[in-house]
């Protein structure tokens, strides 16, 4: 075939051809989950990796009931985009936005994200409302070896029908060690020191019946 308007027919092939195997060569290259904009609850960008790029972490809802996702992405320094770095299932619960029914009520309980000063990630999770008896928790993220890891833990326990009922805890997972306090009839608190083994745990196999355990509950 003739090239016509200075079109070079044989060209364009070979690029096609060339753009075809380096697609064939990347398979290593990771691909984020589509996700629809509207179900992102929180965002928050720090620097996760300590490479001074910007990387971004998202929790997304997945479907009315069903715990939300944690997406991870790392900043490609050299290249300059977002690299997807894992998705964590199953780990937050919140309230179901409401965004896709009649009647649009944005939910009053939804997990909160933010940055620590050493590059860790703050995940505060809210009570669900129900009942009296609420417990608020806190984990520290922390990024070890190319897995997100749970460096602390935190939580609150109120019953609010009840006067001086509650009760805390804060401690850190790897070396096992903190505080823990229990609110007294009187109205005093008695405090105890947390000391357990430590564990490197990833954020993907965290129980909170381990953060429990550890402050004596």
């Amino acid at each position: 075939m003739a090239d016509t308007a200075g079109f070079n027919f044989r060209g364009y092939v070979a690029m096609r051809a060339m753009l075809f195997g380096l697609a064939l060569l990347a398979p290593t290259m990771a691909l984020a989950e589509p996700i629809e904009t509207q179900k992102i609850i929180t965002a928050l960008t720090g620097d996760w990796n300590g490479d001074s790029g910007t990387d971004l972490v998202m929790i997304v809802e997945t479907e009315p009931s069903d715990p939300m996702d944690m997406h991870f992405f790392l900043r490609d320094r050299e290249r300059n985009f977002l690299r997807p770095a894992g998705i964590v299932r199953d780990q937050i619960i919140g309230e179901w936005n409401g965004y896709d029914r009649p009647g649009y009520d944005a939910s009053d309980t939804e997990p909160e994200l933010s940055a620590l000063p050493n590059g860790s990630i703050k995940l505060y999770l809210p009570a669900m409302p129900v009942g009296s008896k609420r417990t608020n928790q806190t984990l520290t993220l922390a990024y070890r070896d190319g897995v997100f890891i749970v460096a602390g833990f935190g939580y609150d326990y109120h019953d609010y029908l009840e006067d001086n009922v509650a009760s805390d805890c804060d401690y850190n997972v790897l070396t096992g060690k903190g505080k823990s306090g229990k609110m007294q009839p009187d109205g005093s608190t008695s405090e105890k020191t947390v000391a357990v083994e430590g564990k490197v745990i990833a954020f993907s196999e965290w129980n909170p019946g381990t953060g429990f355990s550890a402050c004596g509950e």
